[in-house]
């Protein structure tokens, strides 16, 4: 009779994966506008640009994570760092504000190698079409 060989994993619970915590996913999300703030800042070069968790919890809980004290740019932002696409959708019927467009920039999360930690997959800003176009004319006028 042949004997069977018993690997290491067939009598091993696997370990569980690690849950992050809320507090760990608050911190991306804070780290994150921070980053977009900075960027913003040195493109319109102006520094009015701030966080509304930092400057404005009336605009923070009407789900407008970039604060433009100046009104210079031409739409309001939502920041997503996630590994899912964010509920576009549901995320425009939330905004509390509607005299602007909404831009929704997301930083794609995805797992690096290992299954460990995550890293980006690319950035994204998703715009209404409407919004798109205006833009194109204003670009295609100059």
């Amino acid at each position: 009779m042949a004997k069977k060989i018993i690997k290491k994993e067939d009598w091993e619970e696997p370990t569980p994966k690690k849950k992050r915590s809320g507090s760990y996913s608050k911190s991306k999300g804070s780290a994150y506008e921070r980053q977009i703030v900075n960027e913003l800042k040195a493109l319109a070069n102006i520094e009015n640009i701030t966080t509304s968790r930092a400057s404005n919890k009336q605009l923070d809980a009407q789900k407008i994570d970039i604060n433009d004290e100046s009104q210079i740019l031409p739409c309001y932002f939502q920041l997503k760092k996630t590994k899912i696409v964010p509920a576009i959708k549901k995320i425009n019927q939330e905004v509390g504000k509607k005299d602007k467009p909404l831009c929704i920039i997301w930083n794609s999360q995805e797992l690096k190698e290992g299954n460990t930690n995550m890293t980006s997959g690319g950035e994204y800003a998703i715009i209404s079409k409407q919004f798109f176009y205006e833009l194109l004319r204003r670009y295609l006028d100059k």
